[in-house]
C-alpha cells in the first residue's frame, strides 16, 4: 500500500478514537512510529512529537484530576491528526523532490483538467480567473465552492489540490511590516495564501504555480525562483498564463483567450 494512503487510513482511526480508549491509542501510536521510523529517520522531530503526543493521550501530570485528563486526552488527539497530516505533507514534498511516479495516465489526464486557485478577499480578481480557466475547457478548484465532509482545511486542501498546474493570487487584502517601524505598513497577501503558494509549491512543483499580483503587493522574500505575473487591466496576463499551462502540460487553445 501507498504510504500516504496508510498515514490517511491511520488517520481515519484516530479520527475515530475514544476518550479512555488506551488500547486502540496505544496500537495506533505504535503504527504510527514504525512509519515514522522507517521513512522519516532522518527527521527526530517526529519522534519527538510523538512522545509529547503520548503524554497527553495518557493524561500525564493531571494528578487524577478527570476533567484535566479529558482536556488533555482532547488535545492530544488534536495533535495527533496534526502531526499525521505533516507527515502526508511532508512526503508529497518528497515524492515531488525524488520524481516518483505513482499516477496512472488518465490519473494525469483528469489533473490536467483542473487549475487549483488560491485566493484571498478580492472576489473580483478570484472570479475573473475563475471564469477565464472555464473559458478554456478547464475546470477552476476554488476551495470554499468545496463540500469539506468534515475535513480540516489543510485535509480538504490535499483532498482538492490534485491538480497539474496552480494559480495564486495575490491581492492587497491584509497590510503588514517591521514591529519596529509600524509607520511603514505595506499591503499584504492574507496568510493562507502565502501558505498555500508554498504547499503547492512543494506538492505539484514550483514550475507549474503562477502567483499572480495585483496591485502593489509585499511578495514573500523566502520563496525562491517563483513566477510572478502582474494582473494588469488590459489582460496580457491571461496569455503568460495560458503559456505556462501549456508548458506543464495542459490542452490550451490561445484562440479561446480573449
Amino acid at each position: 500500500m501507498d504510504k500516504i494512503l496508510m498515514l490517511e487510513e491511520i488517520n481515519k482511526e484516530v479520527k475515530g478514537l475514544q476518550y479512555s480508549d488506551n488500547k486502540n491509542s496505544e496500537k495506533l501510536l505504535s503504527k504510527i512510529s514504525v512509519l515514522v521510523e522507517k521513512f522519516f529517520d532522518s527527521k527526530p522531530k517526529y519522534i519527538n512529537e510523538l512522545f509529547s503526543i503520548r503524554h497527553f493521550l495518557n493524561g500525564f501530570n493531571c494528578r487524577g484530576n478527570e476533567t484535566r485528563k479529558a482536556a488533555s486526552w482532547k488535545k492530544g488527539k488534536e495533535k495527533l491528526e496534526n502531526l499525521i497530516m505533516t507527515l502526508i505533507y511532508d512526503m508529497n514534498i518528497s515524492k515531488n523532490s525524488t520524481g516518483e511516479q505513482v499516477i496512472s495516465v488518465l490519473d494525469n489526464q483528469s489533473k490536467c483538467s483542473k487549475v487549483f486557485i488560491v485566493h484571498g478577499h478580492d472576489d473580483g480578481a478570484k472570479n475573473e480567473v475563475a471564469r477565464f480557466i472555464e473559458k478554456l475547457g478547464l475546470e477552476a478548484i476554488i476551495l470554499h465552492e468545496k463540500t469539506s465532509s468534515g475535513d480540516t482545511i489543510i485535509e480538504k486542501i490535499i483532498r482538492y489540490s490534485d491538480v497539474s498546474f496552480g494559480i495564486v493570487l495575490y491581492t492587497e487584502c491584509d497590510v503588514g511590516g517591521v514591529k519596529a517601524l509600524p509607520q511603514t505598513l505595506n499591503p499584504r497577501a492574507r496568510q493562507n495564501v502565502v501558505f498555500e503558494h508554498g504547499f503547492l509549491i512543494g506538492k505539484i512543483g514550483r514550475k507549474n504555480v503562477v502567483a499572480l499580483v495585483k496591485g502593489d503587493v509585499e511578495r514573500p522574500n523566502d520563496i525562491s525562483g517563483v513566477v510572478y505575473e502582474s494582473m494588469d487591466t488590459s489582460g496580457a496576463w491571461r496569455y503568460s498564463i495560458a503559456r505556462e499551462m501549456k508548458s506543464s502540460g495542459y490542452d490550451v487553445d490561445m484562440n479561446k483567450i480573449g
